[in-house]
């Protein structure tokens, strides 16, 4: 069996935590969005939190912590 590691790079997580994803500047009227739970590392966890309500860009995506 795999050993778990972070959604964005292969350090092991320190936590699971519910984000939504979305495509756009505005997760109110995109379409293509997202509710998922997803493993960090530590740093990435990190820079999430930072980001706050406006979220943080990653591989096309923008993230940002919660479910709403």
């Amino acid at each position: 069996m795999p050993a778990p590691r972070c959604l964005w790079c292969t350090d092991p997580p320190l936590e699971e935590i519910a984000v939504l994803r979305w495509r756009g500047a505005n997760p109110e009227v995109a379409e293509d969005k997202e509710r998922m739970t997803v493993a960090l590392c530590r740093k990435h966890l990190e820079r999430l939190r930072k980001a706050g309500q406006r979220g943080r860009e990653t591989k096309g995506w923008m993230y940002k912590e919660g479910w709403w």
